[in-house]
């Protein structure tokens, strides 16, 4: 009753046109002002968003109260919603909810249930979107505490496979399973260090792959073969948390074969790590290297080299598309991901 309410009272439709055949409407529902007042004093918090982007419309007195106010990002007040739920309510023009999310309060972390519901207007065009956030009860909180704990085993669990990868390097003495198991090692060390980062977005669902992508590369600069550097352009890109992990390997992979392959012996270059969008929202990540181009007849699609072939197998998982631009003065790596 409360979001119709505020529709009639922001659109002025008729107050009785949502109610079925022979409802009594009560006296007065049909002054704004009155709704108003109504909605603001409900104990749920309650917000509304016009238009494009974040920016509240109007936030009841229960979320003034969680510092959300007319006029501020909605998402930079109160960090439980995630930017990707109000972009996918406007592009479905369905509810969206989020169970569990924690709002990051420096006075202890709360955590909520959060909804945003589409408000459609003529044609089924979303006009505005409700958002409402009721705070969850100890027992989740609780369940998100074993939540935790099982991902700092895990991550336990995936450093002791790389130290054990190590032990069984050093005690190598063939030249390619040394090789071979350097690189093994290599790659559970990304897997670890993509879960780290990702333990602290599991609530949220999404994370900001900018951030991620600027750490991961300074990490991957300090492993590399040679004087290479590594310049990350990146612009903020939320993707789910599902995909840290295989979004970071064929990173890695593609950063990892330009230092080893695409410059002189011995010679220093810069890679650039590029992350944007393409037509239609997608997501656009380039790795480019000034080196010495791809071998004649290389197919990035049919090379049966190991790191490739994760590469390719990564970039299907996330329905990813991958080209390369290649000439005598270096190398353009593409992979485009579906919108988040």
């Amino acid at each position: 009753m409360a979001v119709t309410a505020f529709r009639n009272a922001e659109f002025g439709t008729d107050p009785g046109a949502d109610w079925p055949a022979g409802t009594d409407v009560a006296v007065g529902i049909d002054d704004p002002a009155m709704l108003r007042c109504l909605l603001d004093q409900m104990p749920t918090p309650t917000a509304l968003v016009e238009g494009e982007g974040d920016h509240c419309a109007f936030a009841n007195a229960a979320f003034r109260a969680l510092g959300v106010v007319a006029g501020a990002g909605l998402t930079e007040r109160f960090p439980a919603l995630a930017p990707s739920m109000l972009a996918e309510a406007r592009r479905t023009g369905q509810l969206q909810r989020n169970r569990a999310t924690g709002d990051r309060s420096t006075e202890g972390e709360r955590f909520w249930d959060v909804r945003v519901t589409p408000m459609l207007g003529v044609n089924g065009v979303v006009r505005a979107l409700i958002v409402t956030a009721e705070e969850t009860p100890e027992s989740v909180a609780e369940h998100e505490r074993r939540l935790r704990d099982v991902s700092h085993r895990l991550k336990n669990t995936l450093q002791l496979v790389s130290s054990l990868l190590t032990l069984q390097t050093l005690s190598s003495k063939d030249p390619e399973v040394r090789r071979a198991l350097q690189s093994a090692s290599g790659r559970v060390g990304i897997v670890t260090q993509a879960h780290q980062r990702t333990h602290g977005s599991l609530r949220a669902g999404t994370i900001d792959m900018a951030v991620h992508l600027r750490e991961l590369c300074q990490e991957l600069e300090a492993t590399l073969p040679g004087a290479h550097r590594i310049q990350v352009t990146a612009d903020a890109t939320e993707m789910p948390t599902d995909t840290v992990i295989p979004f970071s390997l064929i990173v890695s992979e593609l950063v990892g074969n330009a230092a080893r392959h695409a410059f002189p012996a011995g010679a220093p270059g810069a890679i650039d790590v590029r992350l944007g969008h393409g037509e239609g929202g997608a997501i656009r990540l380039e790795v480019i290297d000034r080196g010495i181009g791809l071998p004649p007849g290389l197919d990035l699609s049919r090379a049966t080299t190991l790191g490739l072939k994760v590469v390719r197998a990564f970039v299907g998982q996330l329905r990813g598309k991958l080209t390369a631009d290649s000439s005598p003065y270096g190398t353009r790596v593409v992979v485009e991901f579906p919108p988040a």
